[in-house]
């Protein structure tokens, strides 16, 4: 049996980084790097170029860290239906205009078929509202939406959660 597949996003490895002063971002810090300890073993790690894109930009402590974690992981490649895809998500409003990054996350986790799309982007991504909505287009679409989530909220085996994504009938 094959081991589910997690597509990790730039705020996923930039929390794992972290090193600022508020409670916030050390607690990020402290339950992704809990996941990643525990937990990553059971999963197939991808990422893409976007993400290490994303990573590049601008200038942060541990940028450097951050940016070789991302290189370590399997790239998802940019393809005719990824970009299509990714189109569809902006016209449908499922992501803002301004968030173009977002959009190719979730396009690339939907066209490359990962099982979790793994973020802290609670805003656009790792939430209900963009679960139900990406469900529905990628239902039209005939394709498998990933299920959304956060290092808080991904199954865990150490909790006796099945990692395993089961299927709909």
């Amino acid at each position: 049996m094959r081991k589910p597949r997690v597509y990790l996003d730039s705020s996923f490895i930039s929390a794992f980084w972290h090193s600022g002063p508020s409670a916030e971002g050390q607690l990020r810090r402290s339950k992704t790097r809990e996941w990643w300890n525990a937990e990553r073993r059971l999963f197939e790690l991808w990422g893409s170029r976007f993400v290490e894109t994303e990573l590049q930009t601008g200038i942060y402590r541990y940028q450097t860290e951050c940016v070789r974690m991302s290189r370590s992981l399997r790239k998802c490649p940019l393809t005719g239906n990824v970009k299509r895809l990714w189109s569809s998500l902006l016209e449908a409003k499922l992501i803002p205009d301004n968030k173009p990054i977002d959009a190719w996350h979730l396009a690339l986790a939907v066209c490359h078929e990962m099982d979790y799309l793994l973020t802290w982007n609670y805003a656009h991504l790792a939430n209900a509202t963009a679960q139900l909505r990406l469900d529905r287009l990628c239902r039209e679409r005939q394709l498998r939406a990933p299920l959304l989530v956060s290092p808080e909220s991904i199954p865990q085996d150490r909790f006796g959660q099945a990692v395993v994504r089961e299927e709909l009938p």
